[in-house]
């Protein structure tokens, strides 16, 4: 069985009186992709973030590779060297052309000369299907193109995790087959993933795991045949069917 890359045990976050995590162990292995699903507020996103440590924790214990990740910088800058975010609303740098948008990453924190740097950014682009869009800025683009490109600024950083925070819900509904289907191809490739998803059937597709959170906790997780198909929690049945999802 692979290793244990990505393990929370006990997370709790609150946000002043308000409990959002409410202690939640997960775990993910490594090639393996883990689609974390449930209604608004149920703590999904806060959950992505607490991983990278975009939020601060309350308590509990955040594992990457096996180390304990503690709130200091020495052990966040390591970790976020392997583990690349896709977030809603792309966050691209409007002054750069699209090519120095993912050359950044290698650049600043790898610390790569131009040279090498470009020739990964051109390697991810052509991966994303944007080669011919090097020259041009974001504004330029459409919102699926703009996530292609920022999907592509994580891998030049050749991650060991990529987390995707809902990572079409920016975008208008006849743009986000495109982004989905780059997903796709690094599922199929073996790239480790946690995905917040609302794509009920993309998640069903794609996914190794399913994660139901509701309240701040997991309340049920399986395979994709178990969740959707023959779920337990009566939670979980209601959000699927207001989902069109159970029958």
């Amino acid at each position: 069985m692979s290793e244990v890359i990505i393990e929370t045990k006990n997370l709790c976050k609150n946000f002043a009186d308000l409990e959002v995590l409410k202690g939640v162990d997960f775990s993910i292995r490594k090639g393996e992709v883990v689609s974390i699903i449930g209604s608004s507020g149920s703590g999904k996103s806060t959950f992505l973030r607490c991983i990278n440590y975009l939020e601060t924790k309350t308590s509990g214990d955040i594992y990457f590779e096996g180390k304990e990740i503690r709130n200091n910088q020495r052990d966040i800058l390591s970790m976020r060297q392997k583990v690349g975010m896709v977030f809603q609303s792309f966050n691209l740098f409007s002054n750069m052309t699209i090519l120095k948008n993912v050359m950044s990453g290698p650049v600043i924190v790898q610390r790569k000369s131009k040279e090498e740097a470009e020739k990964i950014a051109l390697t991810m682009l052509e991966k994303v299907g944007l080669r011919d869009k090097a020259e041009v800025y974001p504004c330029t683009l459409s919102g699926g193109q703009q996530q292609r490109v920022a999907i592509a600024r994580t891998l030049a950083m050749n991650p060991d995790v990529v987390l995707l925070d809902e990572p079409t819900s920016a975008l208008d509904p006849e743009l986000v087959v495109e982004v989905l289907n780059v997903i796709k191809e690094m599922a199929n490739e073996g790239m480790t993933m946690i995905i917040v998803t609302h794509e009920m059937g993309f998640a069903k597709e794609v996914s190794d795991r399913i994660v139901f959170l509701h309240q701040g906790l997991v309340a049920e997780e399986g395979t994709s045949d178990q969740v959707f198909n023959h779920p337990q929690n009566e939670r979980l049945k209601k959000f699927l069917g207001s989902m069109n999802i159970l029958s």
